[in-house]
């Protein structure tokens, strides 16, 4: 598969993470957001590496570190994992800090929506695409999942 565009992971990234948000919210189910995040999770581990390296194997070998390392994966538990799981599981953390964002706020009025979390939401999903389109490693190198919603 060829090198995805920039604009190409961040609209399968803003897909997942958009279901992920709708399962937060009881919007959608489980079984309905799993297909779509496993097959964002090959198109990724198949387009997404080539912005890391310009040889193929390094580029995957590159993105499973800066997997490991923006979203506080255990490297040990990952290192004989297949770069697809390992997106698939980046992608869960993700999640993880968008629980944090959207707790609490399920009932707020739209504006109060608006104001606190969808910024929050925002800074994840792009620190995501960093991540995966390279940027991270440029850019922020250092600031970790956790952090990106704040």
């Amino acid at each position: 598969m060829p090198r995805l565009s920039r604009p190409q992971i961040e609209k399968r990234i803003r897909q997942v993470l958009h279901a992920r948000v709708g399962l937060l919210l009881g919007q959608t189910t489980f079984e309905q957001l799993l297909p779509l995040q496993e097959q964002v999770a090959l198109e990724l581990a198949r387009g997404a590496p080539l912005w890391h390296a310009s040889e193929p194997q390094d580029g995957a070998q590159e993105l499973a570190q800066a997997m490991v390392d923006a979203f506080g994966l255990d490297p040990l538990f990952y290192s004989a994992s297949s770069l697809d799981f390992l997106v698939s599981e980046g992608l869960t953390s993700a999640s993880l800090a968008l629980a944090d964002a959207v707790r609490g706020h399920e009932r707020d009025s739209f504006q109060q929506w608006q104001q606190e979390v969808v910024p929050q939401l925002e800074s994840i999903a792009q620190f995501v695409v960093s991540v995966f389109d390279g940027r991270w490693r440029l850019d922020g190198q250092g600031k970790s999942l956790t952090q990106a919603g704040r």
